[in-house]
């Protein structure tokens, strides 16, 4: 069984990082934009400015984000070595994902105790910890397929190839 490394743990940070800001915090502020503006009725009206502010959004989001990497490492070694002997690939994606979203939603709700009048805010932080804990998910998942495998699978039982003996 290989060991759970310090490399192991940036790697799989990376990829999260990346899926989360290229991928699902956009779609997250796509979905959010599009079903605000239509249950307002103000889709058509509001469609010409949406592309500058999700420019915006995404690159600040992108800045904020690189600093919940970095608060995400340690958490996310320890939880790759607790999880060394777990075979199940659903489960480590599992745990990664409520461990980026559980991080996530913390660290939105403690900006808000900081820097809101509304210190108990249940749409922002969870608006974080979904496309944070669907990318750890995508991450932990596609580290397994492309990435060093941080668990050796056994061969199944007379499927050895006999001919590199």
């Amino acid at each position: 069984m290989k060991q759970w490394t310090g490399a192991d743990t940036c790697g799989l940070v990376i990829k999260s990082y990346l899926w989360l800001v290229c991928a699902t915090a956009p779609a997250t502020a796509l979905v959010v934009w599009v079903v605000d503006n239509v249950r307002r009725g103000t889709f058509l009206e509001s469609l010409g400015g949406a592309a500058g502010l999700f420019v915006v959004f995404i690159v600040v989001f992108a800045v904020v984000a690189l600093g919940g990497a970095v608060v995400a490492l340690p958490f996310t070694h320890v939880l790759g070595r607790g999880l060394q002997r777990v075979r199940s690939d659903l489960t480590h994606a599992l745990a990664h994902a409520v461990l980026a979203g559980a991080l996530a939603a913390i660290t939105m709700q403690a900006l808000l105790f900081a820097f809101e009048d509304d210190h108990w805010s249940w749409q922002y932080p969870l608006l974080l910890a979904v496309p944070a804990g669907v990318a750890a998910a995508i991450a932990r998942w596609r580290f397994v397929i492309d990435g060093p495998a941080a668990v050796e699978k056994p061969h199944a039982a007379g499927l050895v190839d006999k001919s590199a003996e």
